[in-house]
């Protein structure tokens, strides 16, 4: 099998996630959000300022066991670790400084496990969770939709005013 090369292409990204090319060479930039870079995805800082605004009494992640959402939306538009307890870990090297409710593999791990987790979040709308797994599920988009747009607000560039 011949690999070529692509010179002369241009790759715009422009939602949030990750982008995966296999067997093609880039040597230009690659356009991630609208935005010309060379890095890709978001910065340990970024996923830690969209955990933290979603973190604590009345916000998405109010309780330990709502961290198994944040391991779904993370594993999939991050690129987070599978292993539950590799997440956890993952978590902890984070910039998050204190919370009410930390990340703890003893109370997400069971959650983890559900089949929707192995459903990619970002087409949720045709995911049919079991009735055992339903309110889960649910609990799980609300902080997959809450940690998104969190991170869509990191993403934005900041203008001073």
């Amino acid at each position: 099998m011949k690999k070529e090369n692509n010179d002369g292409f241009t790759i715009n990204v422009n939602s949030p996630g990750n982008f995966i090319a296999r067997e093609i060479t880039f040597s230009g930039t690659v356009n991630i959000g609208g935005a010309n870079t060379e890095t890709v995805g978001y910065s340990d800082k970024q996923i830690a300022q969209a955990l933290t605004n979603i973190v604590g009494k009345g916000k998405a992640i109010d309780s330990k066991r709502k961290w198994a959402g944040a391991y779904w939306g993370l594993r999939w538009y991050c690129n987070f670790p599978t292993s539950t307890k590799d997440f956890c870990d993952r978590i902890k090297a984070l910039p998050l400084g204190q919370l009410e409710c930390e990340c703890d593999y003893d109370n997400i791990r069971r959650f983890t496990s559900m089949a929707f987790m192995e459903e990619n979040p970002r087409f949720m709308d045709r995911i049919k969770p079991s009735a055992s797994e339903k309110e889960s599920f649910c609990q799980c988009r609300e902080v997959v939709l809450a940690l998104v747009a969190e991170l869509g607000k990191s993403a934005l560039p900041k203008v001073e005013i």
